[in-house]
């Protein structure tokens, strides 16, 4: 028996035939089969699900309470098995306060680099803020002001009995009601030179200051007096406003202490709109264009509007489209003889500690920007500190290859590179190995949920290679599914690369070009479910082209798919104008009707946005089957061919 092999016996998992295979650690082992064969059952619920169990099993009972719990799987024995990670072919991500930077801890990092250099703006008035310690205020004054005379003063609004009990006796009115403030103490007369003198009073003045400190340059007779005005803390004077001093939590939209209030960090607020209370604008009022009053629960509401709506004189056989704006803001608002749909939301509002109101209100709900943050999530006091010129939230919207440039191209100080070094060093080597895998294109601030299952499985290979661990066992599923073959490459140098580091990688793969990068090959079979099962292949890959297994004959061009003889031509073609969601560029997309269409393209370039999002979601509103909004577009033609 070798430690450096993987040693299954007697796997009987779901359709497995009882069989028993070797397998090297520390190579690239692709299995593969046909459709239903087995391969998830061997790679995932029997061999990752041991290397599972076993890690769970050595934890503390405290810390298994917090882990899912893992049914060992059907085998006689494994032997040799390394703590397993597998990378699903799937987005598990359903939440909305997952993006790409926190998924890939970038935005961590960024947090961190703004917490360490970035230099703080009044929120209102966009004016630089300084805070000035004492030292910074000392060596600001003898750098520049050496020699002169000069008044160290500061700001309070403490009474005259309560300054001369702490011993300041000269004090004056403060000259500014603005701010609400009683008086200035004057502290010292001095000369400004490098003494203790100076530092001692800047300090004293700066520790019973309440808004600033105000150095009075005394001229001769004929000079007029200058004075300089040093706040306490980051506080904009002009504007009144004192903003919190940077730690990373401030950067947070996931903590109160960054997100917005209005918000609560999310970028948008779920409101009730009227193309969800309408989806369908062509029924009228009494065939249940009010979706939610067409319900049999809600009824009544229906009919007390109706009732009182005849007397009015509100039309309840037109569409609602054709109803002028001012009735259908009174079915919304309602009046003192009925009432409206606002209401209506209002009374089930209070309702919502039961599971089925929060359920159907949800229907009703849709994502709008929140007006005080703008969608960036943050506080504004958060996006008033920048980092050339750029605040958080705008760096987050850039793609990975732009952010790559831009933190390439920062002009720090000497001062700043030394805080930030570390933390750009990190964040530089996540992004190259994110562009790696093909995902330069993802900006920091898009949605975890709202990513592929391939984009979600090459964000988490890259944070599996940038962690740098060896002696694990990763078991992948099919990661080139949805690639375009110019970045299959890139898939295959990272997987090799991971088992260089001293990793054991199973890959459940049909691509060609993975099935030969692999060092080992497991081939199940012959058939799907109850056909297959069976151990057909399990050796080094220079042998198994020889094996004349079902794959092995496709790999040497033994056997191949057909291509079409004859191609059909679509008399009728559907037309779509001027698509612009997304990345898409103001496109028309014109589809020939009754053929096979291919949408092809690298990943990122819009396939998804334009067929799911545009083409699909006008389509099912335009034919009543659907009713989600699709993405911006100007026109579509030839819907009648498809009814």
């Amino acid at each position: 028996m070798s430690a450096q092999e993987l040693i299954i016996e007697g796997a009987r998992q779901n359709n497995l035939k009882n069989i028993t295979l070797r397998l090297p650690h520390n190579k690239v082992i692709a299995v593969t089969g046909v459709s239903g064969s087995g391969k998830s059952s061997l790679a995932f619920d029997t061999i990752f699900a041991e290397g599972q169990w076993r890690f769970i099993e050595s934890l503390s009972t405290y810390a298994r309470l917090f882990l899912e719990k893992l049914d060992r799987p059907d085998v006689d024995k494994i032997i040799n098995i390394r703590p397993a990670i597998a990378l699903e072919q799937r987005n598990q991500v359903k939440g909305s306060r997952s993006t790409v930077g926190t998924a890939t801890e970038i935005y961590d990092y960024l947090r961190l680099l703004f917490a360490k250099i970035a230099r703080p703006h009044c929120p209102n008035c966009h004016q630089a803020l300084r805070e000035w310690p004492p030292s910074s205020l000392v060596k600001e004054l003898i750098e520049k002001y050496s020699g002169e005379r000069a008044l160290i003063i500061f700001d309070t609004t403490d009474k005259p009995e309560e300054l001369r009990q702490k011993g300041f006796h000269r004090y004056r009115d403060s000259g500014d009601p603005g701010h609400g403030l009683k008086c200035e103490v004057i502290l010292d007369r001095l000369v400004i030179k490098d003494e203790p003198r100076l530092s001692d009073s800047v300090e004293t003045a700066s520790s019973n200051a309440h808004t600033y400190v105000k150095v009075e340059i005394v001229g001769d007779l004929s000079e007029k007096n200058r004075t300089l005005v040093f706040p306490i803390g980051l506080k904009c004077l002009k504007c009144s406003i004192e903003v919190a001093r940077p730690q990373p939590l401030l950067f947070s939209f996931n903590h109160p202490l960054g997100a917005c209030p209005e918000c609560k960090g999310f970028g948008n607020k779920l409101e009730y709109t009227e193309e969800t209370i309408v989806p369908d604008q062509e029924l009228s009022l009494e065939k249940g264009a009010i979706a939610p009053w067409s319900k049999p629960s809600f009824r009544w509401w229906y009919r007390q509007f109706a009732k009182e709506a005849k007397k009015k004189g509100i039309p309840l056989n037109i569409p609602y489209k054709s109803l002028p704006r001012k009735t259908k803001n009174l079915i919304f608002e309602g009046d003192p003889d009925f009432y409206g749909l606002n209401e209506f939301f209002e009374e089930l509002e209070g309702k919502r500690y039961k599971m089925h109101i929060r359920v159907f209100l949800s229907k009703y709900r849709t994502p709008v920007k929140c007006s005080r943050c703008d969608g960036k999530r943050l506080r504004q006091e958060a996006l008033a500190f920048t980092i050339g010129d750029l605040s958080i939230a705008q760096v987050a919207s850039m793609s990975m290859a732009q952010l790559n440039v831009w933190l390439s191209g920062l002009g720090l100080s000497d001062y700043e590179k030394g805080v930030s070094s570390e933390i750009l060093r990190q964040v530089q080597m996540k992004l190259s190995f994110l562009m790696r895998v093909g995902l330069g294109y993802l900006t920091l601030d898009r949605l975890s949920k709202t990513l592929s299952g391939g984009e979600s499985q090459r964000i988490n290979l890259a944070n599996q290679l940038s962690s740098r661990l060896t002696g694990t066992l990763y078991v992948l599923d099919e990661p080139t599914v949805g690639l375009h073959p110019r970045d299959i490459g890139k898939i295959i140098d990272i997987i090799t690369e991971l088992a260089g580091l001293g990793n054991t990688i199973v890959v459940v793969e049909h691509d060609r070009a993975v099935i030969n990068s692999a060092d080992w090959i497991v081939e199940l079979g012959p058939g799907g479910g109850s056909k297959g099962g069976q151990l057909l292949y399990s050796g080094w890959k220079k042998d198994f082209l020889r094996s004349g297994t079902l794959t092995a004959r496709y790999l040497n061009d033994m056997e191949a798919i057909p291509v079409p003889g004859m191609r059909r031509r679509g008399s009728k073609t559907l037309l779509l104008k001027g698509a612009s969601g997304n990345n898409l560029k103001d496109i028309n997309l014109k589809m020939p009707l009754r053929t096979l269409v291919c949408i092809t393209g690298v990943s990122g370039s819009g396939k998804s946005t334009i067929v799911k999002d545009t083409l699909y979601n006008a389509v099912a509103k335009a034919l009543k089957i659907g009713f989600e909004n699709p993405l911006p577009f100007k026109s579509i033609e030839g819907l009648e061919y498809l009814i």
